[in-house]
This record gives C-alpha cells, structure tokens and sequence, in this order.
C-alpha cells in the first residue's frame, strides 16, 4: 500500500520560538513544515512550494514589506495560489489593545481562519484540519 503523502504547511511569522513550536507541533503529526520569517519571503516560498495551507503573521518585522493582512490578500489574488488556504495566527488585537475581532471576508480577509495568540496546540490543530478539510 503507498504511503499517503505529507501535506506541506507554511508558516511565515518573524517570531523564531514561535515557528519551532508550530514546527514541532505539526510535525509530530505528520505534517511537512517550511518557513519564512518575512512576508517576501515567504510569498515567494508558497510561490515556490504550492504549499497545502498558509499560517500567516499580521505583524511581520524586517524590511518594509506587506503585513500579514496585505499578504493574505496577495495570496488570494495570485493565480497560482488563490485556492490555498490561510490560517491568520495573530495577536494584534492584544498588542494595539482593539476593541474588535476580525472576521474572514473575501475581499479584505479572505483566510480561512483568524485566530488569536497565544494559542492551544489543540486548537491550532482544530483548525488545521478544518482549512485542510481532514477529519477531526
């Protein structure tokens, strides 16, 4: 029987503890794991991996360059990349101290989930799956 294969998951956020802890989270499960620490980079790294989902940053330090909302909706408009899905993993609300949520929406938003920082290892895989369409 083949061996079913990895599905591959970009995680493009500058926080480096961060990454390794979605990392090995997504690994221990079976996951492929790439990532970019800037939003360039990693546009150009989906662009390159056709990865199978996006984890995505708001804040991203580095050089100017899109933030996470910016590049949501780059992805979302590039041809090659416009059916993959994005998972927005943030804590903006907390750090600018905003009243709102931010909800998925095609035209501003458009990822598959917006969730917050800190977040449970259980719930990140929940929504994993839920983007990859897998089952729980």
């Amino acid at each position: 029987m083949a061996k079913k294969k990895a599905k591959k998951i970009l995680v493009v956020d500058d926080d480096v503890q961060f990454v390794d802890t979605v990392r090995t989270l997504l690994e221990g499960v079976g996951y492929e794991v790439a990532h970019a620490y800037q939003g360039r980079e990693g546009l150009e790294l989906a662009r390159r991996l056709k990865p199978d989902l996006i984890l995505l940053d708001v804040m991203l330090a580095g050089p100017p360059g899109p933030d996470g909302f910016q590049l949501s909706r780059e992805i979302h408009r590039d041809p090659e990349l416009k059916g993959t899905p994005v998972i927005i993993i943030s804590g903006v609300r907390k750090v600018l101290d905003l009243p709102f949520t931010f909800t998925p929406d095609e035209k501003k938003l458009p990822v598959a989930a917006f969730l917050e920082k800190p977040i449970k290892p259980d719930e990140l895989l929940a929504a994993v799956k839920q983007a990859l369409g897998e089952k729980k």
